[in-house]
């Protein structure tokens, strides 16, 4: 059997679950939204090192004799072998997937997965990077960039691709997201206890007068206060 004070809740519930149903949903709503905005901002932050890297990729690479050349030294993390950060000069083939034609020392003996569609996305898009996740030599969880151009002297085009280590920007959401979470659960439950005082405060006259009637009715009072 479900007790009377939840089937009619008081004034007084009914306020303080109102009010704290409004003031929950907004924090957890700020919550999400803050944690989407920093994430966001930090992935821009490594699409912009990734579109640098192309560009002195690009502005570097040579051709002979149709062979595509890459620059000499692009950056020092490409050098070492696994490092997180790789680059890779490919052109695209007649099935509509891509063949290296050189590549950063970081990968080693490997090569930077693409998406099934880039050439097609490249075909809609024409001049417009594609930015996708992927894995790295060490299943490591990367961000990329990828940007189809032509290069001086060679009539097929050339895809420059450009991954960078993605960890540590995990890694930092994480914290921000575990940081948030504990601040705004203290400010819950500050809200909490502020709703809950706010309303037995501001019902306090009213819970008086409730009082005084029920007086006059048995009859321990002639009439109500004067307020």
């Amino acid at each position: 059997m479900i007790p009377s004070g939840l089937r009619h809740p008081s004034l007084a519930r009914r306020l303080v679950l109102l009010a704290l149903g409004w003031s929950l949903t907004t924090l957890i709503v700020s919550a999400i939204g803050l944690a989407l905005l920093f994430q966001q901002a930090a992935i821009r932050r490594i699409d912009q090192t990734l579109g640098e890297l192309i560009d002195n990729l690009l502005a570097g690479s040579t051709v002979e004799q149709s062979q595509v050349f890459a620059p000499p030294f692009t950056d020092e993390r490409s050098l070492r072998v696994y490092s997180g950060r790789y680059w890779e000069i490919a052109e695209p083939t007649a099935d509509g997937k891509i063949r290296p034609l050189a590549r950063s020392h970081s990968l080693f003996d490997d090569v930077l997965s693409a998406p099934p569609d880039l050439v097609e996305r490249f075909k809609a898009r024409p001049g417009r990077p594609v930015h996708y996740d992927t894995r790295g030599p060490q299943s490591e969880p990367l961000r990329a960039r990828a940007l189809q151009a032509w290069l001086p002297g060679r009539k097929a085009p050339v895809i420059f691709l450009a991954a960078e280590d993605r960890t540590s920007i995990d890694h930092d959401v994480r914290g921000f997201v575990a940081a948030t979470a504990i601040i705004f659960v203290l400010l819950g439950a500050g809200l909490i206890v502020a709703i809950v005082i706010q309303v037995r405060v501001g019902l306090r006259p009213l819970c008086d007068r409730r009082r005084e009637v029920a007086d006059v009715r048995r009859g321990k009072a002639q009439r109500l206060a004067a307020t």
